[in-house]
């Protein structure tokens, strides 16, 4: 018997607009995948092209998903490998009343919302780097002395402003990283500059560039890797790696929907690093389930039936 196969398209706006070196970003417009398997287990994917990550259009890639739904075979983009390789995934197979261990996220500050998370996330690289750097170190002082601070340039620094951030971080406590300062092409570069500064970096960009984290492991890079799942083709390798770097493995969202957000909770659960899965992009959208606004947040706490359930109402 044939595995039946659905896909449905999921478009939303956001709370409020979100703001990166790639633009303003106002909502999130994916495919979600269903596929239900002959011994009735149950999975979801999702296709998410990302603004800075991918440059398909949800349009471009339905003659894909329709052959995939037909039970066609066709030449798969990777962002749409990537559905199918959720699809697959071990994280489907835990069902019931499993729990995972619980997960630490941080804090996105867009409008100063949720202080209570001891992680934040800044964006950087929009503005000169001069007045961005004066706010940037004002606001982390009145951060409380255990928070930790990521700030995000989404690849926008030159290697010039790069170095001004650099010499203004040199020493600050609060900071855990800087993500992905220059663009992917420049990282040779910032694998020199962090021979020279205790500043930690981390990849992110350039991961989804390079075909994942592991070739750059093995190129050499020693900083944090921020993996986005849901842009990765094939998941069994990701979370190998994963396993392999929990403390070094920054498992994080592109806002999907909750299909494919419980899909990278799930993920999350095999790194010790605060994961970067903040909803409040989405407060107040009545798909939301209240478990996934939760901090600490709990793996499968929203079951494949809670799934199939908001699955009949779009």
């Amino acid at each position: 018997m044939k595995a039946s196969r659905q896909f449905r398209l999921y478009d939303e706006k956001f709370a409020y607009p979100l703001r990166t070196a790639h633009g303003v970003w106002e909502g999130r417009r994916s495919m979600i995948l269903r596929e239900e398997q002959s011994d009735g287990l149950v999975s979801y994917g999702e296709v998410a092209p990302t603004p800075g990550f991918t440059n398909c259009d949800i349009d471009d890639l339905l003659p894909e998903v329709e052959a995939w739904a037909r039970g066609g075979s066709t030449s798969f983009t990777p962002i749409f490998l990537s559905a199918l390789s959720c699809l697959s995934s071990e994280v489907w197979r835990f069902a019931g009343d499993f729990k995972g261990t619980p997960i630490m996220c941080s804090g996105l500050d867009v409008l100063e919302e949720n202080p209570v998370n001891l992680t934040r996330k800044r964006k950087i690289g929009l503005g000169s780097p001069k007045s961005e750097i004066d706010e940037i170190l004002e606001w982390m002082s009145r951060l409380p002395e255990q928070a930790k601070v990521r700030l995000d340039a989404n690849g926008s620094l030159s290697i010039e402003s790069l170095q001004l951030w650099i010499d203004a971080l040199e020493g600050e406590t609060k900071l855990e990283f800087v993500e992905q300062p220059l663009a992917v092409g420049q990282l040779e570069e910032l694998k020199s500059l962090s021979r020279g500064t205790s500043v930690p970096f981390a990849l992110d960009e350039s991961i989804v560039e390079g075909g994942g984290p592991e070739p750059l492991r093995i190129n050499g890079w020693e900083g944090y890797y921020v993996i986005k799942p849901s842009l990765f083709p094939d998941w069994e390798e990701m979370i190998r790696f994963i396993k392999s770097e929990p403390e070094k493995s920054i498992v994080s969202t592109v806002f999907e929907s909750p299909f494919g957000y419980e899909a990278v909770c799930r993920c999350a659960s095999h790194s010790r690093a605060v994961a970067g899965l903040d909803r409040s992009l989405f407060k107040g959208n009545p798909k939301e389930f209240a478990e996934h606004h939760s901090n600490p947040l709990i793996p499968h706490a929203v079951g494949v039936l809670q799934l199939d359930q908001l699955w009949e109402s779009l």
